[in-house]
């Protein structure tokens, strides 16, 4: 009797629904998510403005060459017009890891220590620092042993407190981490990362490179270089060594249990922006490199970051 009773209950909660079904299809209208909406909203006005932006400088390049204005204000508009203009339209890059596997689509390669999937989050690399191995002792003989001990009196007597940096103070070990993907990049290229950095130590560079590096060691590239507690530099990389671009005037502390976006673009002329969530912190040019680049390379020299989403556009 309770089975018929289940029975009987369960065909009339199937009944209800099929009539709630064709009641809220009368009374409920289709959701559409705002935030696609915005988003789609977003890449129109862009496309519009883009648009806006092409037509004007077709026109000043137009005027520059039949003479009709003034080239001083010619120049002034162009600077104005290239504060909108966005010549990176080519989709280069784009990986999300939400499929799980880094090793295709695109094809990232490790070249120093380990990265995984972190699932729901993206490609991770965390590194600890280690203590470095105390040097082998060599026993001593009685002379040396005695002036051992007279050197530690001394020392001590000299310095009390313990404060001097020889003697017993250990040393750590950084190992640096570092992935890589072959891509031909132009000259002038727009980098677009969300990342998150969970750890109050350690550097995070990123960059596109020339030629094939290896290992942790720094290649011939350009480098965004990120240390948690605040510094942010524009490095380049080349066989003459290593030059600072430009340094962040205030500390960018991202270490907040948030995903943050690094936008970092370059054009033809070689000025470069670097904006940290839409707003711009650094601003430089160099001509140090004027050929393609050939990938783009991450490197972690002691922390723990989490990459969500990586896009890299170039110009044709």
């Amino acid at each position: 009797m309770m089975k018929n009773a289940i029975t009987t209950l369960v065909a009339a909660l199937l009944f209800a629904m099929v009539i709630a079904g064709g009641a809220s299809a009368q009374q409920y209208q289709q959701w559409n998510n705002p935030d696609q909406q915005a988003a789609a909203d977003k890449a129109a006005a862009d496309t519009r403005l883009q648009d806006i932006v092409d037509r004007l400088n077709a026109l000043i390049d137009k005027a520059g060459k039949s003479r009709a204005a003034d080239p001083q204000f010619l120049r002034d508009l162009r600077d104005l017009a290239q504060g909108y203009d966005r010549p990176w339209r080519i989709q280069l890059l784009s990986d999300d890891f939400k499929d799980g596997d880094y090793t295709r689509g695109p094809q990232w390669t490790v070249t120093a220590g380990k990265y995984w999937i972190e699932n729901g989050w993206g490609l991770r690399s965390a590194v600890k620092a280690e203590a470095a191995p105390a040097p082998e002792q060599k026993p001593l003989s009685g002379k040396e042993a005695v002036g051992a001990i007279f050197g530690q009196i001394l020392q001590q007597a000299l310095d009390p407190e313990g404060r001097s940096s020889g003697g017993g103070s250990t040393s750590t070990v950084i190992n640096a981490t570092a992935i890589q993907t072959r891509l031909t990049m132009t000259n002038a290229f727009a980098i677009d990362v969300e990342f998150y950095s969970g750890a109050a130590q350690g550097r995070l560079e990123i960059g596109p490179y020339q030629g094939t590096p290896s290992g942790g060691d720094r290649a011939q590239c350009y480098a965004l270089a990120y240390a948690p507690g605040g510094e942010l530099e524009l490095l380049r990389v080349s066989g003459r060594g290593t030059s600072v671009i430009d340094r962040a005037q205030a500390p960018v502390k991202l270490e907040d249990k948030k995903f943050h976006r690094l936008e970092w673009t370059r054009r033809q002329d070689g000025a470069m922006s670097v904006a940290i969530d839409g707003k711009e912190i650094l601003a430089a040019t160099d001509l140090g490199f004027q050929d393609n680049f050939d990938g783009l390379r991450m490197v972690n020299r002691g922390g723990d970051y989490i990459f969500k989403q990586l896009n890299v556009y170039g110009t044709r």
